[in-house]
């Protein structure tokens, strides 16, 4: 066993991979699990820590995809909504909806999602005429074949 661990390494250093790198991919998986199941049970702040050290870690992996990125993003601002703090859920929504759509495009189902949430901060927040605008942007956007 120590030997092929051995020789997994040497390889992964031979193509140029770097194994803090992929130890660090796993530990922000973990972190975000860790989250996801604080939260489950109720504990929101727990999961806030979690998944901000989550965020962090990821941001520093140059192994990181954008899209994981929004995903942690968009679960800290569920986390936010959950817990009445609307501003920073926003933040984090619009970050996660610029994100988005630099990849996916204006018009993707998940960008649809992602405005569907922003549309219950800005409700939560008493600004119904943005709910109001963002819905209907989210609504154009799944009334489109998908794609």
């Amino acid at each position: 066993m120590k030997i092929l661990t051995k020789s997994l390494l040497l390889l992964l250093l031979a193509f140029g991979g770097s194994p803090l790198a992929y130890a660090q991919e796993d530990n922000w998986g973990t972190l975000n699990n860790e989250a996801v199941a604080l939260s489950q049970q109720g504990k929101f702040a727990a999961a806030v820590v979690a998944e901000k050290a989550a965020l962090q870690i990821i941001q520093g992996t140059a192994t990181s995809l954008p899209l994981d990125v929004a995903g942690i993003m968009s679960n800290l601002a569920w986390l936010y909504s959950a817990q009445k703090q609307y501003a920073l859920a926003e933040s984090f929504l619009k970050r996660t909806l610029a994100i988005k759509e630099s990849i996916l495009g204006q018009d993707h189902q998940d960008i649809a999602n992602t405005l569907s949430q922003l549309a219950m901060v800005y409700r939560q927040t008493g600004r119904e005429e943005n709910a109001e605008h963002v819905e209907k942007r989210a609504a154009a956007i799944l009334a489109l074949k998908p794609h």
